[in-house]
Formats: structure tokens, C-alpha cells, sequence
């Protein structure tokens, strides 16, 4: 009886020293984090479209069932064509706030609450997936394809053509329906920084001082007017040009040499544009 009373109580000891071996054993190893990275992660609306010079957020990334947090990497940037795409990672000069803005500081005060970097033109945001284009980027016209990788606890993926953005690097936005027809834009020179505006009335091109921006000042694109030539109206732009109604008046005369009675007919529109360079618009009344 006390032989059988001591096997029991050896086999007790034994149990617990291999339960405290075990536990001991365990609380030296870090246990594997509960995680998954979701089969349908993708963005929303792929394909995009963009103005070039102008400073803009894209991306609605759906994590679906994904562990969060997410982290985000730029792998990949290819254009349909083949074409250069050195300008979506040129880095870009950007002011940044160091300190609190109140709202009444003079130059000097702001100059010293901020401090330039250098961004990517086209970069990530890590933590949302969302592309950060920087205003004042190069970027020419073209389809531009990128390659994302999606991380979390669980691992990586890596999604081809994750998103697909189409630039322009201009877009007119409206126009009145005084005129003939929708204006037309064209981008003719990498330089000067101008733009020549071409009048043209019942089909034929004007003088440039057959039109006038002079009025409403206020409104409109932003520039400095330069001459009236045979060509047209010539303006200095700073780029990019954003996007502000434009008013444009006409002076409607009794003869194509200007002389006789004189009428002014207004039409407006409004357009962008974003990559620097010499550009012709073109209007008809």
C-alpha cells in the first residue's frame, strides 16, 4: 500500500515539473502575432488622372479584412510608351512649418518657423497608400503604371499596376457659351513661360489688341501682360497656371481694319496649366 501511495506521489512531481518545464520554456520564446494580409486588398478607382505641376493626393486604398497597421513602398513606376519617368522622382523643394503658424506673422517670422526639404516628386505616403504629388514637378504627359507593396505583421504583397494615373499637363475646365466654340489649347516649346492668347472671330484670327484681359484683374489666370502683336496678346505666366475664371473681352468693330463704330462682347473660361513652358490658346467668338 505505501509503495503504490509513493508511485502516485512520484507521478504527481513528475507532471508538475514538466508543466513548470514547459511554462518556463514558453516564456522564453515570443509567441507568433495573429495576422493576415486579405486576398482582395486593392485601391479603389486604379485608374486616376493628373495635372503635371500640380500638387495633389491620390489613392483609396481597401485594406478589406488586413491586420492593421499597413506600410506602403513605391517598387515600380513604368509609362505605357516606354517613356522616361526620371521626373516623378525628382526631388522637389517644399516648405515645411516647424512651429506653430498664428496667422499674423510677417515674412521674416515665417521664414524662421519653417524650413525647406526635398520630396520625391511622385511619393508614398507609408502609413495611408496614398501617392503625394508635389506641386511643381516636370512630370510630362503619359500613363504612368505603378507597382505597390502592401505590408503588415503577417508579410508582403506586391500588387502589379496597383495604380494607374494618366497626366496631363493641361485641361481646360469650362467655357461660356458665348463663344463659337471651346477654346483650344496648345503647348508649343519647353520655354518662354508664356502664353499667347489668339482672338479669332467668325473663324478668322485677330490682332492681339482685339481682345483684352486687362478687366477683372482680379479674376483669372495670374501673369503680367507683355504686347499686343499681329499674333495675338502675349502674357507672362508663372507656373503652374491654376485653375481661376477667366474673363476675356472682344472688341467687334464694323470692318476687319478696326476703324468704325466698336462694340464689347465678354466671354469667360477657365483652364490649367501645369507643366512649364510656351503654350497657345486659342479662342473663338
Amino acid at each position: 500500500m505505501e509503495r503504490m501511495k509513493n508511485k502516485r506521489i512520484n507521478r504527481l512531481y513528475s507532471g508538475a515539473l514538466i508543466t513548470l518545464g514547459l511554462f518556463l520554456a514558453g516564456s522564453c520564446v515570443d509567441i507568433p502575432k495573429e495576422g493576415s494580409l486579405a486576398p482582395d486588398i486593392n485601391y479603389r478607382n486604379r485608374k486616376q488622372q493628373a495635372i503635371a505641376g500640380l500638387a495633389q493626393s491620390i489613392g483609396d486604398f481597401q485594406v478589406s479584412t488586413s491586420t492593421l497597421p499597413l506600410y506602403f513602398e513605391i517598387v515600380n513606376i513604368t509609362e505605357a510608351n516606354g517613356n522616361d519617368v526620371s521626373a516623378l522622382q525628382q526631388e522637389i523643394p517644399v516648405i515645411r512649418y516647424t512651429k506653430p503658424v498664428v496667422g499674423d506673422e510677417t515674412a521674416e517670422e515665417l521664414k524662421l518657423k519653417s524650413d525647406t526639404v526635398r520630396i520625391p516628386a511622385v511619393a508614398i505616403n507609408q502609413h495611408t497608400g496614398r501617392l503625394e504629388i508635389q506641386e511643381g514637378n516636370g512630370i510630362r504627359a503619359g500613363e504612368y503604371h505603378f507597382d505597390i507593396q502592401v505590408s503588415n505583421s503577417s508579410g508582403t504583397r506586391l500588387l502589379k499596376d496597383a495604380l494607374v494615373i494618366e497626366f496631363a499637363e493641361y485641361e481646360l475646365k469650362s467655357w461660356s457659351g458665348s463663344m463659337a466654340k471651346a477654346p483650344e489649347i496648345e503647348r508649343v516649346g519647353d520655354a518662354p513661360n508664356q502664353i499667347l492668347f489668339v482672338g479669332h472671330l467668325d473663324g478668322m484670327p485677330l490682332h492681339g489688341n482685339r481682345i483684352d484681359f486687362t478687366e477683372s484683374r482680379a479674376l483669372g489666370f495670374k501673369g503680367t501682360f507683355v504686347d499686343d502683336t499681329q499674333q495675338g496678346e502675349i502674357w507672362n505666366v508663372g507656373f503652374p497656371v491654376k485653375e481661376a475664371t477667366t474673363y476675356c473681352n472682344w472688341k467687334i468693330t464694323t470692318n476687319e481694319s478696326g476703324v468704325g463704330a466698336s462694340t464689347y462682347e465678354n466671354a469667360e473660361f477657365n483652364f490649367v496649366l501645369g507643366r512649364p513652358g510656351s503654350y497657345i490658346i486659342r479662342l473663338y467668338k
